[in-house]
Parts: structure tokens; C-alpha cells; sequence
């Protein structure tokens, strides 16, 4: 089983993070510190996925995790380096239970913050050359790290383009959403498998499945950010971003219902009111009862993907459970 040192570990990585920005003793470590939770003994510190699956993939083939914090490290600073952009991208003054580091120090610096984070992000995976990986495996996790960024900016680009219009179609919003969301998942597990001395087909296939469940989490968001009761949830929908469901309603609804979606996004401002408008018209058309059957569906060809790879039903259940929550 994926044991209990994944949390042991999550801490080792929260004790490294804070060692390396304290030894820098500079504003702009100070800004990168904050991001991660690090500035305040009193702040809970976010749970850090990317560095638990690097950690539950590297269980299933060695044991020694100390070798690998520098790769878990990196990983949470490229994890990082987006959210302070998607931050500054969506004007949202929250990261979590604080205020994010735009809102405390300006968007100009943020951006400085978080262009130091994909950077440091590069230089951290040299470090494991402290450990017993070789140069030709470092290269490579690096050259998986540029790939995944480019992918991410990529899709982060797609989706203020479909933010502007009603004409994106449900394939633009997977394409978008496979290198958004599922280019992180794709990286944690390509690196794993590069460190894990997988072979390259291996480590390709690998980062493929990562891409299809960020396409399944992608589209469980949009569900449950339309569905919630938290009021400060559908930020999104208030950006006129256009969530899979509604996608789907469009290409599926009658003329009539075509046109109350389109006068709500033509709009200046979006309100609450206009979301209830939005659900009783997806709800007509049953696509949300498709969409959590699309979500299931790039769920289990990721998941039969991965199986076929490392062989581990436990570091799937892992998955599952960690992704979803």
C-alpha cells in the first residue's frame, strides 16, 4: 500500500522550501515564501499534492525519498509560478484562506514572483545530482518540466481566447483543458517515471494520462463550481468563462435556449441571479448528467493507462482520491 510517509515527506518538503527562502533573505524570497503559506507560523501550510504524487510514484519502484525532494520541490514551485499568474489573470484577491501575493504587493511584482518560481523550478531538479541520478535523467526531467509549462501556457492562453466569445465547441474545451489542468498531473508523473528509470514511451504515455484526468478535473470542477452553495464558488462563471456544461447546453439546445445563454453572456457584468437562469437551462438538457459521464469516461482510460505502466492499483486509488479532493 502507499504508505504514511507521503505526509512525513510533505513535511520534509514544507521544511525545505522554508530552509532555501530563509537562506535568501530577500523581499523577493519573502513574496515566494508568503505564496506557499510559509510566512506565518500560525498559517496552515497548503497541501502539497504534486510532491505526495512524485512521492507515491516513486514508493511503488524505490524507497529512498530524501533523493527525491529536490524534484518535489521544483514541482510545487512550477505548480506556484501558475497559480500567482492565474491569480493576477482572474483579478481573484484570494489564494486559499489568505490574500494572494498580487493583492499584497501589486500585480507587477507578483508577476516578478512567480517568473522566479518557474526558474527556480529549473534550477532545483540540478540538485539531484546530489543524489544518485544522472545527468542524462536530470536533463530530461527538465526537458519534461519546459514541455509541461509551455503546455500549461498554452492552455492557459486557450481559455481567455473562449472567455471572449460563445463559439468555442465541447473539443476546444478538452484541448484547452488537457494542457491547463492535466499538464501538471502529466509532468508529476512523467518525472516520476524518468527518475523511476521508466523508459521514454513509458514516461510520454504516462504524461498522456496525466493530461486526460486533468481533463476529467477540469470538467468535475466546472459541475461542482455551478452546483455549489458556496457563494463565493462560481468566480468563473462571473468571468463569463464558459464551463463544460454550459458548452455542452449550447450544442445541444433549441434556438430559444440558445438565446438566453447568449443574452447572459453578452452581458457587461454577470450576476448570482443570471447562474440560476444557467441551471435551469442545463438542467432541461441533461448535460450535466453528461458531463459527469465524460469525466468517468477520461477517468478510466487514464487510469487503465497508468495501471498498464506501473502495475499499481493502490498508486491509483491514491489518485483518486487525492485528485478529486
Amino acid at each position: 500500500m502507499i504508505n504514511d510517509t507521503l505526509f512525513d515527506f510533505e513535511n520534509d518538503v514544507n521544511e525545505s522550501l522554508k530552509l532555501f527562502f530563509d537562506s535568501k533573505n530577500l523581499p523577493l524570497y519573502d513574496m515566494m515564501s508568503y505564496h506557499f503559506g510559509l510566512h506565518d507560523k500560525e498559517s496552515s501550510t497548503t497541501k502539497r499534492k504534486y510532491s505526495q504524487i512524485i512521492k507515491a510514484f516513486y514508493e511503488i519502484f524505490a524507497t529512498d525519498k530524501k533523493s527525491i525532494i529536490p524534484a518535489a520541490m521544483s514541482l510545487e514551485m512550477v505548480n506556484a509560478f501558475l497559480e500567482i499568474h492565474d491569480d493576477i489573470e482572474s483579478g481573484n484577491p484570494q489564494r486559499g484562506s489568505g490574500d494572494a501575493v498580487w493583492w499584497v504587493w501589486g500585480p507587477a511584482q507578483a508577476i516578478n514572483a512567480g517568473d522566479a518560481m518557474h526558474s527556480l523550478a529549473r534550477v532545483n531538479l540540478h540538485d539531484l545530482t546530489n543524489s544518485k541520478f544522472s545527468k542524462q535523467t536530470i536533463s530530461n526531467c527538465i526537458e519534461w518540466l519546459d514541455y509541461a509549462c509551455l503546455k500549461s501556457l498554452e492552455g492557459r492562453f486557450r481559455d481567455l481566447e473562449m472567455q471572449e466569445g460563445l463559439n468555442t465547441s465541447v473539443d476546444e474545451y478538452k484541448a484547452m483543458s488537457r494542457d491547463k489542468s492535466g499538464s501538471m498531473i502529466g509532468l508529476c508523473l512523467a518525472i516520476g517515471a524518468s527518475l523511476s528509470e521508466l523508459n521514454k514511451a513509458q514516461q510520454k504515455t504516462l504524461f498522456g494520462a496525466g493530461q486526460l484526468l486533468g481533463i476529467a478535473n477540469h470538467i468535475n470542477s466546472d459541475i461542482n463550481q455551478l452546483w455549489s452553495d458556496n457563494e463565493s464558488q462560481p468566480i468563473d462563471f462571473l468571468n463569463k468563462k464558459k464551463l463544460f456544461p454550459i458548452l455542452a447546453a449550447i450544442e445541444k439546445a433549441a434556438p430559444k435556449q440558445k438565446r438566453l445563454l447568449g443574452e447572459v453572456y453578452f452581458k457587461r457584468v454577470l450576476e448570482k441571479e443570471d447562474l440560476q437562469l444557467v441551471r435551469e437551462i442545463i438542467s432541461d438538457l441533461g448535460t450535466k448528467e453528461e458531463s459527469e459521464s465524460i469525466v468517468l469516461e477520461f477517468e478510466t482510460d487514464a487510469y487503465n493507462k497508468i495501471y498498464k505502466a506501473t502495475k499499481s492499483q493502490d498508486f491509483i486509488n491514491f489518485l483518486r482520491g487525492t485528485l478529486r479532493e
